[in-house]
């Protein structure tokens, strides 16, 4: 933004367990010195941020991992003071500061002091209130720890997000539709719904490829989505991106920040930044990105410099992925192929702005590749 304004994402790569659809960076760690050493290398490497102009005004922060409610407590004292003290007088106006939990973790004395430090926003993996489609994703949660925590998020903060993973083998409508009652009987706001995702470097990408289960098949995903969004809307929650719903004016507005290409700056093992069409991402390795930030340097792995027909790619597909759709003009040389998509049902064209439907959501790839590649 021309203000300066940047959204803030720390990444907190430790798990009580490791579920075997996570491809992201966390591990079960047994190093006690470790976790102190990452939230002090985190305080420090906010810090080369703002010694380089960055981060004087934020206008969101996310917590993230990994599960930033299984900090120890000194750990999780260190970066509450450091999100009180530093981070809270940068933040502008009605910004959003969101903490991710796993329910078996969040428990008062893990989610108060991130409360009392500035956080007014808690998104919860419940994943599913249906016993066997949880033992199946290996998760430690149940749906008794799913009510608990969600009664007690609803007690602590204004703002409340449930997530859901759908359409894993063991997974069916009626097992969905409990998930959402279960969730809309609490104050919860905001529900991200996703598709399960199979990613080669994960247990199930490993099971898939030796022939241990199969996917549910693309028609039955289909099916069971467009249901979710359905029942999801019949309960108010909105459609506003393609996992997300959401209460009138409970949108995420941190995620909403990422899908508008706005400045974002990671902190922590494997974080990505943007800015000014260039995109780079830190050292995955947690020790050496701690070693890195300890020596007093940016700890960047990788960078790239988006040029203008990927700039225009990223607009694009980001832009669909949101109820607010893209400008027509931005695809205005594809009009024939939008006619058709719009006789599909993908594709809403009001002569202003082209938005995805649904059903659109669902071949967003292809949709992208027919009107920008």
């Amino acid at each position: 933004m021309d203000d300066g304004t940047v959204s803030l994402y720390v990444h907190v790569p430790f798990c009580d367990l490791r579920c075997p659809y996570c491809h992201f960076t966390c591990f079960v760690n047994r190093d006690v010195e470790l976790f102190d050493r990452w939230a002090r290398a985190v305080v420090r490497e906010f810090a080369l941020h703002r010694e380089l102009g960055r981060a004087e005004r934020i206008g969101s922060v996310y917590f993230g991992g990994g599960t930033p409610t299984a900090l120890p407590p000194r750990a999780r004292a260190l970066v509450c003071e450091w999100l009180a003290d530093e981070v809270g007088p940068r933040l502008v106006d009605g910004a959003e500061v969101t903490l991710e939990a796993n329910p078996e973790s969040a428990w008062g004395e893990s989610l108060r002091p991130w409360v009392d430090a500035g956080v007014g926003r808690i998104s919860l993996g419940i994943q599913s209130m249906d016993p066997e489609v949880l033992q199946f994703l290996g998760r430690l949660n149940t749906p008794a720890s799913n009510l608990r925590a969600l009664e007690l998020a609803c007690s602590l903060v204004p703002e409340v997000s449930a997530d859901l993973i759908v359409a894993s083998p063991p997974d069916r409508w009626a097992a969905l539709h409990r998930s959402i009652e279960a969730i809309s009987a609490h104050p919860v706001d905001h529900v991200s719904a996703y598709l399960l995702e199979i990613h080669d470097n994960t247990r199930f990408g490993r099971d898939v490829a030796a022939g241990r289960w199969t996917p549910a098949p693309d028609e039955r995903q289909r099916a069971l989505y467009l249901r979710v969004v359905d029942e999801l809307g019949r309960r108010g929650y909105a459609a506003y991106e393609l996992s997300n719903f959401a209460q009138p004016g409970h949108e995420a507005r941190h995620n909403q920040r990422y899908w508008r290409r706005e400045p974002y700056l990671g902190l922590g093992p494997s974080a990505h930044s943007f800015a000014d069409e260039r995109r780079w991402a830190n050292q995955a390795d947690t020790r050496r990105w701690i070693e890195e930030i300890e020596a007093g340097r940016l700890a960047v792995d990788f960078e790239e410099h988006l040029d203008h027909r990927a700039a225009r790619r990223e607009r694009v597909l980001l832009g669909l992925r949101t109820r607010e759709g893209i400008p027509r003009v931005w695809v205005a040389e594809r009009g024939g192929w939008i006619l058709r998509a719009v006789s599909e049902g993908w594709l809403v064209d009001d002569g202003e702005y082209v938005r995805a439907t649904p059903e659109g959501w669902l071949l967003l790839d292809e949709i992208v590749v027919a009107l920008v590649d």
